[in-house]
């Protein structure tokens, strides 16, 4: 794998190119042109993605959809033969300038904003987003995955019974374009701020865009953030989708302690850049934090009524 060579594919001279560790699913890159300019270079995982061409396509039309809005951005891929990525050594590559991230006074907020507004903005236009993982987000599939591989005493009892109420509570939420992996990382900020991390946009609960956000950042900020989703949406989400904006949380987080306990057990594993006990450490402090979550539903409750 030569950096310099796919770098020349999107018409770009390396000078240098850096490894980045950050992320669990892509090989990315930090790459200096020879007159000073930094990009990411990123190649798909194809065992995640089957169809590159159709995460791709997805993100083509998410940067069509953000190309006018001034409040916040999407990376603008570099083109190769007219299109937004090129193939080297049998992989998908694609690359985009590098944003550098700045400093705001209220973070919370900002993040919240950013990912309201992208959701309104790619639900303004009538995208197609192609899923692209199959049973992505799909609570009930990842919980018989666990228990296919752990012993069953080893699987806390909170992760099926709130598998059960979900499905009773999503049954007539209705579904919309969101992010799907809406967690403060993936927000670079500035002016305007940057989304990343678009290949998991597609159909789903906006309230899956909530709860990554608020896992993700400290509980002290959830209304600061919750008050920035709101002003981003600007009235967009119907009743019953803020109605089920707290268990999202729930789901977020029950979801991702489910699948480091998965990757304790099983064979073929996920996060395959972590040990097995780093996986179980991961699992062990998502149920601390979702028990948490557990215990604060009037707090949420109270937070996203005064809110929206």
């Amino acid at each position: 794998m030569d950096i310099h060579d796919i770098s020349a594919l999107f018409g770009i001279s390396a000078k240098e190119a850096v490894r980045l560790e950050k992320g669990h699913i892509n090989h990315t890159f930090l790459v200096t042109s020879q007159t000073g300019e930094r990009y990411v270079l990123q190649s798909l995982n194809c065992e995640v993605f089957h169809s590159p061409e159709a995460v791709m396509l997805n993100t083509s039309q998410i940067e069509s959809a953000l190309a006018d809005e001034k409040s916040v951005s999407v990376p603008c891929f570099l083109r190769h033969d007219g299109k937004n990525c090129a193939e080297w050594g049998g992989n998908t590559w694609r690359m985009y300038p590098y944003a550098e991230s700045g400093k705001c006074e209220d973070i919370s907020y900002t993040i919240g904003f950013s990912y309201g507004r992208f959701m309104r903005r790619i639900n303004a236009v009538p995208l197609k987003l192609s899923p692209v993982i199959e049973d992505f987000h799909n609570y009930s599939v990842y919980v018989e995955k666990l228990k296919a591989a752990a012993p069953s005493d080893n699987i806390p009892e909170e992760l099926e019974k709130l598998g059960h109420e979900l499905a009773e509570i999503f049954a007539d939420v209705p579904k919309r374009n969101i992010h799907g992996d809406a967690k403060a990382d993936n927000i670079i900020i500035g002016k305007p701020c940057t989304v990343i991390d678009l290949d998991t946009a597609m159909h789903g609960y906006a309230a899956l865009d909530y709860g990554d956000m608020v896992r993700s950042v400290d509980t002290g900020d959830t209304e600061a953030l919750t008050k920035g989703f709101a002003d981003g949406l600007d009235g967009m989400l119907t009743d019953r989708e803020v109605q089920s904006l707290y268990y999202g949380v729930l789901w977020c987080t029950g979801e991702l302690a489910v699948r480091y306990l998965t990757d304790v057990y099983a064979e073929k594993r996920y996060f395959s850049g972590k040990s097995r006990e780093q996986c179980r450490g991961r699992a062990e402090s998502l149920m601390i934090q979702l028990r948490d979550f557990m215990g604060m539903k009037s707090d949420f409750e109270t937070i996203i009524k005064n809110t929206f």
